[in-house]
């Protein structure tokens, strides 16, 4: 050791005896050596590499270029030669070496304190003179005793402070830990004269410190970064790697800051989030330690054979650029999912990290993101798995995306068993709910679905059902595969166990519904009973009720209604129903819109739906099947009408015209004609009733029933179940022209069916005109006999000629019956041709059987005609 410093000293007076106007004082020799030191045993260098070939040639032009003479050209190439013969120095240390003489020997010419010749001479001596010492003698051969021990102060590179910070330093201070600084570049400044420096292993710290997120000797947080400070100067690519790593240390600052800010409101899913950050960051710090510990190692001086004597592991800022490269891309990963995550919670924040995982294609970003994301899903996994096996709800931030509805649309006049039944529908249909802010984004609409129904399916198990011993065995024998899914948080595998779930608790639902409850048994009683499906029970139900149903509206009691309706069941073959089935029919007296409406008007048949069925059957849907039942009802009273308006025509007014012509012969023969135009029109409106209510029972009824009946038999579960019967009763609405695409047709059927009401009152009149003609035609018979038999003349002076009904008594008739007809077949016309473009497809068979001869479109012709033609003549007049 003692002769690698002599050797140093050695260069350095010689180059102090040459530069005659630098102080020689000790202190200042002292620095000079610790700067000389520092330089050859720093790790900077060229960018190229150190050949010893190349430099040799570069002096060699050098010197010619001077205009050097031969002897001196080969006076180097010689030392050279003697220096390569060394074995104690490394290829790299020697190449260091002639590198360092000739930047001196430059450095010394451009200086220009003396004349050229004067100053290439003196350099070529320096060059010389070192070079012989150099050669002579080893120069810094690898120590021979501990790395702790030989290398206390070697330092690759340096970087300098002002004069001002050093001043008080002591001369041993300043060669343990400044040194004069040689000046690295020419500036302006006054200060830079005299510059000190700053071991590497310090600034190796300050980063270390800065990437911690803590300030350094030299190093400080400012503005969102950390900064070297301004009074120190680096070399610009020294400070740009600084500068880089210590980015480190505010991206490790923003993760810790959104760590320490999750606080219990945030919510469950947010704190599992930061709690996998802060893991991260623990095995950062830990990390950190290891590079402390390492930065605390001495670094290695060039030409040290590591080989032979391996050194600890030690840290240059160059090395701690490799070492941070992983740990900076985490740490700005975990930033950003920090800045992503911002303000969110519950599904949305989770949906944000599973973005951020697949927006990327990086391998490593998407598996270090996804580590971050099965924790933060922990919770959210949590609460999946007590909704789908319990029905519970444990979510007291508000991250859940599925929502509990306050109840609070509910009747407070129902009590008992009416709001028990409205409690069951609201729970299925609006009891629950998704919240789409809360959704992850991960989570397929469908997929959310079938969790919804799942944990409504286990609550309407125990509300409705009352199955609560199933669902609480289940959720026992499910714990251990449910847990082991939840603790790994893995996505793909939440698809299969949610629809493990979701099949057992709807199989179980559809078997309670099935077998417990009777569906399909309260389906077809539905039909039968409000839909008349029931022929005889209808037409005993007509015959009992009829009655009552000829009052008016105010006068008619749902009790006398009730009673028919039990006469029309012991009169049917719906006695031998269950009587749980009976029990459920009811007549029901609907509210009066105006004056003038009859019993017909008011009533209805209702079936009531108890426990978990009143889900399916809904008020709701109790409304659909009363629009359908009225249609019904209305097409049912019409063709009573029309079958007692032939009974009245047969029976009472075609007998009683008989008799008539019996005592006075072709006396009714207007009574016959009235009653021959009624039959007819009766007829025609027959055609019409009977073809449109054989379509209205067989095309819609029956059809829309066999498909409900195949939908209902397959459906998985109960949302299957609810929509295959809310498809049914729309497609009985929509077929039954009881839509609002159909409201033309309605108006038009509902004139043509109060046009058989009318009919059947005019009939009723002209079995009443007869009867009162035949009545006097018996009492004149009576005196005409009477006067016979006491030997008087039979007619008088002043008796009524009675031999024939008089025309005048069948005018109005005659005109109403006209009118009637009229807007029979206007009403038929206009009925057939709005049929086709506001109806569906299948009414084309209904069109068919009621104007198959077009009859009714040859008239509506013919009518449109004849107006035209009165118009034209209205216009020439």
């Amino acid at each position: 050791m003692t002769s690698q410093l002599e050797a140093v000293h050695l260069l350095v007076d010689l180059l102090l005896k040459d530069e005659t106007k630098v102080p020689v004082s000790e202190v200042h020799k002292l620095t000079l050596r610790s700067y000389a030191t520092r330089l050859l045993g720093s790790q900077l260098s060229q960018s190229a590499s150190l050949d010893d070939q190349g430099i040799l040639l570069g002096i060699t032009k050098d010197l010619e270029s001077r205009g050097k003479a031969a002897s001196q050209i080969a006076r180097v190439s010689e030392l050279v030669s003697r220096l390569n013969i060394n074995g104690t120095l490394s290829g790299r240390a020697k190449g260091g070496i002639l590198y360092l003489l000739r930047m001196l020997s430059k450095d010394s010419q451009h200086r220009g304190v003396r004349s050229a010749s004067q100053g290439s001479a003196k350099s070529l001596h320096l060059m010389t003179q070192s070079l012989s010492a150099t050669a002579m003698q080893p120069v810094l051969p690898s120590p021979t005793g501990s790395a702790h021990t030989h290398r206390p102060h070697t330092q690759p590179y340096s970087v300098a402070f002002p004069p001002s910070e050093s001043a008080s330093l002591s001369g041993s201070q300043v060669f343990q830990d400044f040194g004069a600084s040689a000046p690295r570049r020419r500036t302006t400044s006054s200060e830079d004269a005299s510059l000190f420096t700053i071991k590497e292993p310090l600034l190796v710290k300050d980063v270390l410190h800065a990437c911690l997120g803590v300030n350094g000797k030299y190093t400080s947080y400012q503005a969102d970064r950390f900064l070297v400070n301004p009074q120190v100067e680096v070399p610009i690519a020294d400070h740009e790697q600084m500068s880089s790593l210590m980015e480190l240390g505010f991206l490790f600052k923003r993760v810790q800051q959104h760590v320490a800010d999750s606080l219990p409101e945030n919510g469950a899913i947010h704190q599992a989030m930061c709690a996998a950050m802060g893991s991260e960051c623990k095995d950062f710090y830990r990390f950190m330690a290891v590079l402390q510990s390492q930065a605390s190692e001495p670094i290695p001086m060039p030409g040290e054979d590591q080989e032979q004597q391996p050194v600890a592991p030690y840290l240059t800022i160059r090395r701690l650029g490799v070492w941070l490269a992983e740990p900076m891309r985490r740490m700005r990963l975990l930033a950003t999912l920090a800045d992503a995550t911002e303000g969110l919670s519950g599904g949305a924040l989770a949906g944000a990290i599973y973005a951020h995982v697949h927006a990327h294609g990086d391998p490593f970003v998407r598996s270090y993101t996804s580590r971050v994301l099965q924790a933060a899903c922990v919770p959210l996994f949590e609460m999946i798995r007590r909704w789908v096996y319990e029905g519970q709800i444990e979510d007291p931030h508000g991250e859940f995306f599925i929502i509990k509805q306050n109840r609070q649309g509910l009747s407070a006049a129902a009590t008992g068993n009416d709001r028990q039944q409205q409690q069951q529908q609201d729970m299925w249909r609006n009891g629950y709910t998704i919240d789409p802010s809360r959704l992850p984004s991960f989570l397929s609409q469908k997929l959310a679905s079938k969790i919804l129904r799942a944990g409504k399916s286990i609550n309407f198990l125990q509300e409705c059902c009352e199955d609560v011993s199933w669902v609480h065995e289940r959720a026992i024998s499910a714990q251990a595969a449910a847990s082991s899914i939840v603790s790994t948080a893995q996505i793909e595998g939440l698809e299969r166990f949610v629809a493990t779930a979701s099949a057992g608790v709807d199989q179980r639902v559809m078997e309670m519904l099935i077998n417990k409850f009777d569906l399909a048994k309260h389906c077809d009683a539905m039909r039968r009973y409000v839909l008349l499906g029931q022929g005889d029970f209808v037409q005993a139900l007509m015959d009992t009720a009829q009655a009552d149903l000829n009052q008016d509206a105010s006068s008619v009691s749902e009790i006398s209604l009730n009673h028919a309706v039990r006469q029309a069941i012991s009169a049917s073959n719906t006695k031998y129903d269950d009587e749980d089935i009976v029990d459920r029919v009811r007549a029901r007296k609907s509210k009066a819109h105006g004056g003038g409406e009859l019993g017909w008007d008011v009533f209805r048949l209702h079936y009531e739906m108890r426990g978990p069925l009143s889900t399916l059957f809904t008020p709701s849907a109790q409304s659909q099947y009363f629009r359908v039942f009225q249609l019904l009802w209305r097409l049912k009273r019409a063709e009573c009408d029309l079958s007692n308006t032939w009974k009245v025509l047969k029976c009472e007014v075609e007998r009683t015209a008989a008799k008539f012509n019996s005592y006075s012969p072709g006396g009714a023969n207007h009574a016959v004609a009235v009653a021959r135009k009624c039959l007819r029109l009766r007829s025609e409106m027959s055609h019409f009733c009977t073809n449109f209510q054989y379509y209205i029972m067989f095309e819609v009824l029956e059809a829309a029933w066999q498909e409900f009946q195949h939908q209902a038999s397959s459906a998985a579960d109960m949302d299957e179940l609810i929509f295959a019967h809310e498809k049914y009763l729309s497609t009985l609405v929509r077929k039954a022209l009881l839509g609002e695409q159909t409201e033309g047709l309605r108006v038009t059927l509902k004139e043509l069916l109060e046009n058989m009401l009318t009919l059947r009152g005019q009939v009723r009149k002209l079995s009443d005109v007869i009867r009162v003609a035949y009545s006097r035609l018996s009492s004149s018979r009576a005196r005409i006999q009477q006067r016979t038999q006491q030997g008087q003349w039979g007619t008088v002076t002043g008796d009524e000629d009675i031999r024939e009904m008089p025309a005048a008594d069948f005018e109005p008739l005659n005109r109403a019956l006209e009118e009637l007809d009229k807007r029979h077949r206007r009403g038929i016309a206009d009925f057939t041709q709005k049929l086709p473009s506001q109806a569906h497809e299948e009414v084309r068979f209904l069109l068919y059987r009621l104007d198959f001869t077009e009859f009714y479109k040859r008239s509506a012709a013919m009518s449109e005609d004849s107006n035209e033609e009165a118009i034209d003549g209205m216009n020439i007049d």
